[in-house]
Parts: structure tokens; sequence; C-alpha cells
């Protein structure tokens, strides 16, 4: 008998849209504080996640069926998908055509671009999404860029450099931006009605 594995990570349905969604950023910061003084000590560790919870549109078993095929497609937290914001598919800044990294082996919160227009204001805003090989980020200042198209971009979290090499000249997306996702448990299901009127919710987190 034949053995089919799907090829991960798998691109989320587009049948319908997502009726609400609870998107964020998880962190690992440790803080202690003193019983005596009150004051505190902070640890900022490496660990930082984006995860969300995300509720789907109530369905026809049409649709449904593809949202289904999809979810048992994932096996569980074996396989993994494509996911962005929802609420945040397209920029507010006016950056257009290719965008590139500038500079091999970046590192930390803040990265070098070009292919810019040259000498541009707000080429990306503040709360942006660029997406730079498999993973997801947020700009957090405004970006303006120099007479060269270039610009360095304040980012949350910090470049997946351990995880995935960045290389110069390495494409950076800024519209329909994703991440790598994987469900939060290898349970899942499903909601129906005397209608056939399907409700489907799920949870997931950041591959990292």
């Amino acid at each position: 008998m034949a053995v089919f594995t799907p090829s991960y990570p798998l691109t989320l349905p587009t049948v319908t849209g997502v009726k609400t969604q609870n998107w964020g950023l998880n962190r690992v910061v440790a803080v202690t504080e003193s019983p005596f003084t009150n004051q505190q000590q902070v640890f900022e560790h490496e660990g930082a996640q984006w995860r969300t919870t995300m509720t789907l549109p109530p369905m026809k078993k049409d649709s449904a069926a593809v949202w289904l095929a999809f979810f048992m497609s994932l096996r569980g937290r074996r396989g993994t998908f494509k996911l962005g914001d929802q609420d945040r598919k397209t920029i507010q800044g006016v950056a257009t055509g290719t965008i590139r990294v500038n500079g091999a082996s970046q590192t930390g919160n803040q990265v070098a671009l070009d292919g810019f227009a040259n000498s541009t204001n707000n080429v990306f805003k503040a709360g942006d999404y660029i997406q730079i090989n498999s993973y997801l980020y947020m700009v957090i200042e405004d970006v303006n860029s120099n007479g060269s198209g270039e610009a360095d971009v304040k980012i949350e979290p910090a470049l997946r450099s351990g995880i995935e090499t960045i290389n110069d000249d390495t494409t950076v997306l800024y519209s329909n931006t994703t991440t790598i996702m994987r469900l939060d448990t290898n349970e899942f299901n499903w909601d129906t009605n005397q209608v056939s009127v399907y409700g489907i919710s799920f949870a997931c987190s950041e591959v990292l």
C-alpha cells in the first residue's frame, strides 16, 4: 500500500476568510522581585513566538469540507502551514518593487534593506509586517530610505538567523506575509447544526 505524506508547510485554504482572530507575540522574559525591597531583576531570553487563535465564519458543508481536509492533512501537530495576521495583509507604507536584504549574516532587531525608491519617507510604517525567508517580523518604527534606496529597519522579534541563514539579496516580502505555524494540539473538532452549518476554530503557534 502506498503511503502519502503531504508536502509541508501547507497553504491556508481561501474558500472563506476568518471571522475573528486573537493574534500576538509570546515572549520568554524572567522577572524576579525581592521580597524585602521589591526591587526587580529582568532577563530577556531569546524565545519570542507568534501565536493565534482563529475562528472561521459559519459555513455550509461544501466550504467546510475544504477546511476539514486541510486540518486532516496536518495530522495533528505533525504538519505545518503558512499563516499571517489576517487583518494586516498589506502595508501602510509606500514601498513598491523588489526589496532585498542588504548584507549577509545580519542578526538582532534591525535589518539593513535596499531596493526602495531613493530618499522616500515612510517606505514602511510602524506596525507593517515583513517576511524574510520563512519568518514574520513587525516593523516598529516608521522607515525612510536614503539617497541610495537603502534603510535600516527596526523589527520585532529579532531575526531568526539561528534558524535560517539570511543571505545578502534575499527578497523581502511585504504583502500577504506569513510565518510557519503548527497546531497547538493533536485533537481537532468542529461543530455542526441541524441545517449543516459548520463552526470551526483552531489555535496554533509559530514553528521555531
